[in-house]
């Protein structure tokens, strides 16, 4: 059962911290194409770059999810 929490919460601070960064990029890349940009090889580098920045706040997401397993499971077992 613990193996099976622990996943939940990393897959949930993936997720949550995956989709806080897309609204965040999403908005940047439309500001970025209206005002910025220069020609498609400027959209597909800043796609590229996107994508980067994505996965990696997926796997810092994860992190802080096991983060986060691991406190409250050290503060469940000093309670008792």
């Amino acid at each position: 059962m613990s193996l099976v929490v622990r996943i939940l919460f990393i897959a949930a601070g993936a997720l949550l911290l995956g989709l806080v960064s897309n609204f965040i990029l999403v908005a940047i890349g439309h500001w970025y194409e209206m005002n910025m940009a220069r020609s498609e090889y400027d959209l597909s580098d800043a796609f590229m770059i996107a994508l980067l920045v994505q996965a990696l706040c997926v796997v810092v997401g994860g992190f802080i999810g096991n983060w986060l397993y691991r406190r409250r499971r050290s503060k469940k077992s000093s309670e008792i």
